[in-house]
């Protein structure tokens, strides 16, 4: 009888797990006109020589508007008769004027003429002024212009918050839930490589259970992380890279009791480190911890879980993804090298399908997955460049479905930097290695797939990824 691959598929061995958890020998577990004004004017022609203001209100009709032609020709003329007049009121003294022109000018203002003449001279003097220096602006131009200030008042907020944003999620960036003990300098091949400071790193994990956390809070049911792959941006000059790293890598896990007591650590597949935990946070840094180990003990900065439930709305928040089949879906009528359009159930079909009829056959599904994720950024980062506002709406939509130690701060930051930097495409790379049947004793009934990479080739992965060659 054909052996099973793969025994966290299958139920009777989750049995298997949680009995020997108990002897604590971890195994194998499933899953927004008005014109009117007032001039003030001091009437002179008093005969009791005082002041008396006199207030000017615009009439509503349009004779209130002057020819000031009109009103130049008037000002010169009643400029000279008024001073003549004035001239008369001090005749008994005889200065500055004779008798003649003092009658010329008697003659030719009456007393009402003066006023008329003073009057319309100042006033026509004070209407032009006010004109020019206090007409109101008209509603609509308030509106107008208090529209465009409160426009301005909010694209200066944003462009604050995203300021603010960005500088919080990259002094952010740097920290670490996870304490490493990474080579600062390392010599290989003949050539002296230095850790560059400027990349950070991301866990990028996926869960295989519908919602994150323990059933009945026991150990072992947190499930695995059956995607692995490590999204690392240089900050200074915005290359990125994704790491794909299979599921079966065996690493040295460590291993917790229910209560969070740190038991021992024990060499088992990658996927295995997400099970110890509370299926969420310990889980995850759990996990970033074993991806440490396998990458040279270079720091993981953060982590993003997602659980199965969340691969659906997140892939249909962008309109689907469209790719080249990489695998026979017989049962759909999609076969390898098919162009398909990954929408609804199909997405979590297409990256989650294996064989269980060969020892390497989660390393197609890694390719799958790996894939899906440079289809997935290839169409989302040209859309945040149209619209950056989609970066908030993913993170929102994935925060139902995850756990995360990534702030919106810290994908503000990596968006703006990917945009500001012309990056719309990343490197994708996929641990090289030979993958095999395990020769435990432990799982004689069935087959135990065991993934160990190509040492050469992997540190040489870490040293173009994390290092900077010096000589």
């Amino acid at each position: 009888m054909k052996k099973q691959i793969d025994p966290n598929l299958d139920s009777s061995i989750s049995d298997d797990f949680l009995d020997n958890l108990e002897k604590e020998t971890p195994k194998q577990i499933a899953k927004d006109e008005d014109e009117g004004f007032v001039v003030l004017q001091t009437d002179k022609n008093k005969s009791d020589g005082s002041a008396t203001p006199i207030t000017l209100e615009p009439k509503e009709n349009s004779d209130h508007e002057m020819n000031l032609e009109t009103v130049d020709k008037q000002h010169s003329h009643h400029h000279s008769s008024s001073s003549h007049h004035s001239s008369g009121e001090h005749s008994s003294s005889g200065e500055h004027h004779s008798s003649s022109e003092h009658s010329s000018s008697s003659h030719h203002h009456s007393s009402g003429e003066h006023s008329s003449s003073s009057h319309h001279h100042s006033s026509s003097s004070h209407h032009s002024s006010s004109k020019k220096e206090k007409k109101k602006l008209s509603i609509p131009v308030k509106i107008a212009i208090a529209v465009l200030i409160i426009i301005l008042l909010i694209i200066l907020l944003v462009v604050g918050i995203v300021a603010y944003l960005e500088i919080q999620g990259k002094n952010d960036f740097k920290s670490t839930d996870t304490e490493t003990q990474y080579e600062e300098t390392i010599e290989y091949n003949g050539h002296t490589y230095t850790y560059n400071d400027d990349v950070v790193a991301i866990a990028f994990l996926g869960i295989d259970k519908r919602e994150l956390g323990l059933e009945d809070d026991l150990i072992g049911t947190a499930g695995q992380s059956d995607a692995d792959i490590v999204l690392t941006v240089d900050t200074s000059t915005g290359e990125a890279t994704a790491i794909a790293i299979p599921r079966d890598t065996m690493v040295d896990v460590d291993l917790y009791s229910s209560s969070g007591i740190f038991l021992r650590t024990e060499t088992l597949q990658l996927c295995l480190s997400y099970a110890y935990g509370d299926g969420k946070e310990t889980s995850a840094t759990n996990v970033m911890t074993s991806i440490s180990r396998i990458l040279y003990n270079v720091p993981i900065n953060k982590y993003f879980a997602l659980d199965l439930d969340g691969i659906e709305p997140i892939n249909d928040a962008i309109g689907g993804v469209t790719l080249e089949s990489l695998y026979d879906f017989p049962s759909l009528g999609i076969s390898k090298g098919d162009t398909i359009h990954l929408e609804g159930d199909l997405t979590e079909t297409y990256v989650r399908t294996r064989s269980l009829d060969t020892v390497d056959a989660s390393l197609n599904r890694t390719e799958r997955q790996v894939q899906y994720i440079k289809a997935f950024a290839a169409q989302v980062v040209p859309a945040i460049m149209e619209d950056f506002s989609i970066v908030s709406s993913l993170y929102n939509t994935a925060s139902d479905y995850s756990t995360t130690n990534l702030s919106l701060s810290n994908i503000t930051y990596l968006g703006s930097l990917l945009i500001s930097k012309g990056v719309t495409d990343f490197e994708t790379i996929t641990l090289e290695g030979e993958m095999k049947e395990s020769d435990s004793v432990d799982y004689a009934d069935y087959v135990y797939a065991e993934f160990y990479p190509d040492e050469d080739k992997l540190l040489q992965v870490v040293l173009d990824v994390f290092y900077t060659q010096v000589d």
